[in-house]
């Protein structure tokens, strides 16, 4: 009997271990001069048509979103569903490669936050497709760069607009231009 549950326990591990692991999208994100850039990498068996991030709806504007960055015959757009605002790449065509990193991007003059995202099998704006992986199972850090620490609160794992940032003025230089023109 102790033999038998011995053999059973050694055939159990090792066909654990010749099973290919499943491996989850890898998702991260960067932000440089107003620029927020996406990397997206699929696991194994994931079949990735869409990629979605969460934003406030004050940043729900696609024309705020300058110079995109997508793989060819993908799309974007900025979509408002109820209280829930997100940016949106998507593509009716062939999913993104298993394995490959596929770089996503845009400009947009707001201060970053950390905010959550979900990557989809079908290519659409719709929130309510199967979603194939998302940042509740991932543990990646945000990065949030310094000056923008104590401003972003926020839930997530990727970074994305929250605010505008106010630029400040010279007052010298905004006196003289009010002089000129007296």
């Amino acid at each position: 009997m102790k033999f038998a549950r011995k053999l059973i326990l050694v055939v159990c591990v090792a066909l654990l271990c010749a099973a290919p692991l499943a491996q989850a999208s890898t998702v991260t994100s960067a932000f440089s001069n107003f620029i927020y850039s996406y990397t997206v990498t699929p696991g194994a068996g994931e079949a990735i048509r869409s990629f979605h991030i969460y934003l406030p709806t004050t940043e729900a504007n696609a024309s705020h979103y300058y110079n995109r960055i997508m793989p060819a015959g993908w799309l974007f757009d900025v979509v408002t569903l109820g209280s829930f605002s997100y940016v949106v790449w998507y593509t009716s065509g062939d999913p993104l490669p298993v394995g490959v990193a596929t770089h996503f991007g845009f400009t947009h003059y707001c201060a970053p936050c950390c905010h959550s995202w979900f990557v989809a099998a079908t290519g659409s704006t719709d929130p309510n497709v199967p979603i194939v992986d998302d940042d509740s199972l991932h543990t990646e850090p945000c990065n949030i760069p310094a000056p923008f620490n104590d401003l972003c609160g926020g839930p997530g794992l990727i970074m994305a607009p929250i605010y505008p940032v106010a630029v400040p003025t010279d007052g010298q230089t905004w006196s003289t231009i009010k002089t000129m023109f007296r």
